[in-house]
Parts: C-alpha cells; structure tokens; sequence
C-alpha cells in the first residue's frame, strides 16, 4: 500500500480507536478504522500537506528567522566523515561492531568514548561532532543515556545528517552500572527512548535497532551523497513519510457526528436518513445510487447481499459507517466542488437540521486535515487554537503550574496551554504536538522531584528547531527521592548530567535558563509582552 507512518502516528490512531469504540484493548484496528486511518494518510501523501509552522519560531522584525550565534571552529581540527555519538561507557558497540565495520568500509570516525567523561568534554566533542558529515548515535540499553537522548533530539531538529539506533530497555530489574531499575525509572527510560523516536521520525528520520544495518546505511548515504530519509525497505530501513500528520482526530470526529446521528442509542445508523441528508446538502439525487453503490461494495463488512433491499431497511453500525466514509473520500474531486457549493448555499436551519452529518462530509472532503482535541482536553479547548504559552515540563509529583506559573500568566492575561489536564500517552502524537504548534512561547521546567527525561528531550529538540524556549532547570540533590524511589548516587549524577548538557546548549543558543520556576515565568510574560 505503500504507506509509511511513523510509530506515533500509529499509536494516536490506536489510542483514538479505542477511545471511540469503548474499548478495553488499543491493540488493534477493526476493518473500518483502518480504512480511515490508510485512506487519510494516502490522501495526505497525494496533496502533501505541509508540516505546521511553530509559532514559537524565532523571527527578525523583517519576517526572516533568526540566525543562530555560530561559535567559532578551532584551527587544525581533522575532519572525520563519522561521529560515533550517543552511549558511552561501559558499552562497547563502538569497538565491537562500529569502528570494525568503519574500517573495513573505508570511513573516517570520531570516537568520544572515554574512561571518565566530564563536562569539559563538551567543547571537544561539539568541534568534532560540527565537522563531522554523518553523526552516528546508539542509545544504548546498558546506561541511562539521558544527554544523549537530549542530544539526539537536538540534533534531529538541525537538519543533520543524523543516523539514530536505539535499543530497548529489557524491563524493570535490568541492572545499569550494577544497580537493578525500579519499575518507575524503566517507565521513565522507556518514555525518554520513545518521545526521542518520535521527534526524530517527525523529520522524516527512520530510526535503527541494529548496529550493522545502520552502518551500511551510513556508507550507502556517503557513497551515493543521499539524505537520510531517502533510505528505504531495500536498504533495511523503516521509512517514515508526513509523520507530522493528524489521523486519530479523523476518527474522533466521526464518531462524534456518529453518535450525534445515532439518536436512539442503538449504536446504529439507518442508510436512507444518511443519504437524504446528504441530498438536502448538495440537491444531488444520484447520492441514492453512489451510496447504494458504496454500500454494495462493503458486503464482506455487513455480511450480506445488499442489491436488493430497500434503502430504509439497512443499517450500518460505527464499524460500517467508517468504511462507507473512507469510500466516500476515494471519490472525493467531484464531490469536493459540490461541497463548496453546499457550504456557501446552506442556511441556519439546514444547519441545526444536518450539522452532525456536515462535521463527517467536511472532513471527509476537507482540501486539508483538521485539529481536533487531544485525547482526554476538556470541552471547548482545541489544540489549534492559540495560546501565548506551552506549560511543557514535569508533569508527575509536580505543582509548579497550579501554585507558580498560572496564576501568573492569569495575573498578566497571557493564555496558556496546560498538558498536565490530559491523558497524554508516553508518546509524542500529532495530536499533542500541535499544542505546541500553536503557542508563541515555549516554557519548560525540569524540577528537582522529577527525572524529565523525555521534557528535557523536547525542550532540546524545539531549541533545535530555533524556538522560543525558556528554561527552568533544577539539579537533583544527593539521596533525592522521586515518587517511591530513592536514587543512587550514580543514578543522581546521570539524571544531573543530562541537566547539565541541556543548560549548556541553551546557553549556546543564547536560549534564558533559570532555577526558580518563577524567575523563568516572569522571562515568559516578558517575551509575551514584547512580542
């Protein structure tokens, strides 16, 4: 089918079914729902929607975006064609399985890996990793790797030629650095890997799980001067296409006009009330045959012969109804002419008459996917609507937002964006993405209380993508204790080490970093004030 949507996409549609079908399980897609979610993402391949511009991109007054403070390269520095980024010690993929096929195929590397790392490395390896053609990063399942999720999440935003594996975490019990993790950092970890996935596969990164064939793709990408996300099934990769694209909100949309028809609750829609409404809006008579036609089409959905049964005496279910809706768009460039013409002609009482079958046809016939909510956000607040503020950060064991940050935005009547009010999944789907889309400046506070592997992830990335970000950073302290897990020492110097890394770059980005929640909000209004 030819259809490659990353594992977010994927997910949110998962997610979004089992939400709208009551379902315990969002482990599979019925035969409808995967019409929806194939026929939009086919739809979208064709017309290719353009990924979202972030209002929070940093602009000069003339419109332009605002160039980056370039750091001045050291002289004498060689130039290799590979950067071995990402888990270092003790792993030993590098000199196990990189450098040897490195070698054997001809190509320069950089290898950073050192019995002590210190952040004084940082400069060495920031000239290396600049004059480097490929930056080749394995996050690893034998460390935390938290700067190097950070890192990589940067990197995938600055249009680099970024090769990315990554390895699971095997579950809770797994030892790192001798010491077994508690159910609740494996969580911590597992959602850090899988955000990083999910930002990288947002440029159109495929992400690796083995070593060598992320090799021979590295060689294949110098040899023929390719850019990553040119790689392909034949090269052993997963490619992903428009990965910033909606396609759960379809489905919730359906299912809203759905129930909305489906006035006595039976769970059921009666065809000739669908195909009259449908005649009402566009003064076609043909819609009788086109849905008869579509209908007959979708025996092997209602089980049965339907040629010859009166209109008014069939009835589809939601499983049916989203099968007949994908149909519909596969016909979409004639109707589409007459949607415009319905939407100029139809009148206030045809809308109180049909709206819940207009919200199905629009979409259906829309030049362009629509927002919808995220899963779990209260009525009437849809993620396209603009914010001047995304309270990004720790979420868990957290009250940052409710004590500090919005009564202050509220104060200076700034509008906000709260992901701490939905059911946000351990991954990054469009859906939530758009939230931060749609918002001019972009807040994130790691707290002391919390790992924020994946927030320090996100910050990094939008940095990446020369947002409008500010920063709160708090260090852990020795013995710090989050939710029911008392941290080891090493366990505290790695989670710092990532704190450490991401204050860095923002510095180099000239990017405000603060410790105190309410220093950093009050930076936030200022930006707003100013913008």
């Amino acid at each position: 089918m030819q259809l490659y949507p990353s594992k977010s996409q994927v997910y949110e549609m998962l997610q979004c079914a089992k939400e709208c079908a009551n379902r315990n399980s969002a482990s599979y897609l019925t035969f409808g729902e995967f019409c929806i979610f194939a026929t939009e993402l086919k739809r979208c391949y064709e017309r290719g929607i353009p990924r979202p511009v972030q209002l929070s991109r940093l602009l000069e007054r003339d419109g332009e975006e605002k160039k980056r403070r370039n750091r001045k390269m050291s002289k004498g520095i060689p130039k290799y064609e590979v950067f071995l980024g990402g888990s270092c010690n003790p792993t030993t993929w590098r000199q196990d399985v990189a450098i040897p096929m490195l070698k054997n195929l001809g190509i320069t590397y950089y290898n950073p890996q050192v019995s002590h790392w210190g952040p004084e490395l940082i400069e060495l390896e920031f000239q290396a990793k600049q004059n480097a053609a490929i930056l080749f990063f394995v996050i690893d399942n034998q460390t935390r790797s938290v700067a190097s999720m950070i890192e990589a999440a940067y990197l995938s935003a600055r249009r680099r030629k970024l090769i990315l594996v990554i390895h699971a975490y095997q579950g809770p019990g797994q030892k790192i650095w001798g010491e077994p993790i508690t159910e609740e950092e494996y969580e911590d970890l597992t959602t850090g890997q899988m955000v990083l996935q999910d930002l990288v596969e947002r440029e159109g990164i495929p992400v690796f799980e083995s070593v060598p064939i992320a090799l021979n793709c590295t060689a294949k990408v110098l040899r023929e001067n390719i850019s990553v996300q040119d790689l392909g099934l034949k090269d052993f990769a997963q490619p992903v296409k428009m990965a910033h694209v909606q396609l759960g909100d379809k489905l919730i949309k359906l299912r809203e006009a759905f129930d909305a028809l489906d006035t006595t609750g039976s769970g059921e829609l009666c065809l000739a009330d669908v195909c009259m409404a449908f005649r009402i809006l566009t003064n076609r008579n043909l819609s009788i045959s086109d849905l008869r036609s579509i209908v007959a089409g979708q025996t092997g959905v209602l089980g049965r012969e339907v040629k010859d049964i009166p209109l008014e005496q069939l009835n589809v279910n939601f499983e049916q109804f989203c099968a007949i809706v994908a149909e519909f768009k596969c016909c979409e460039s004639e109707t589409h002419r007459l949607w415009e013409l319905v939407l100029a002609k139809t009148t206030r009482l045809l809308e109180t008459v049909v709206s819940p079958l207009t919200k199905v046809l629009e979409w259906a016939l829309s030049p362009r996917p629509l927002r919808s909510l995220p899963l779990g956000s209260p009525p009437n607040t849809q993620s396209n609507c603009v914010r001047d503020v995304y309270l990004g950060g720790s979420c868990h064991n957290t009250t940052w937002r409710e004590d500090i940050a919005i009564p202050m935005l509220k104060k200076s009547g700034l509008t906000f964006f709260n992901p701490q009010l939905c059911q946000w999944s351990k991954r990054l789907i469009p859906i939530e993405a758009a939230a931060m889309d749609n918002s001019y400046v972009l807040l994130f506070v790691i707290t002391s209380m919390t790992r924020s592997i994946a927030s320090m992830a996100l910050a990094a990335h939008y940095i990446g993508l020369n947002c409008n970000v500010v920063l709160c950073v708090q260090h852990l302290s020795d013995g710090a204790i989050i939710g029911n897990d008392k941290l080891s020492k090493q366990a505290v110097k790695d989670y710092n080490r990532g704190r450490m890394y991401l204050s860095d770059l923002a510095n180099r980005e000239s990017i405000p970093v603060f410790e105190s929640v309410a220093e950093a909000v009050d930076c936030v209004i200022h930006k707003c004030s100013c913008r």
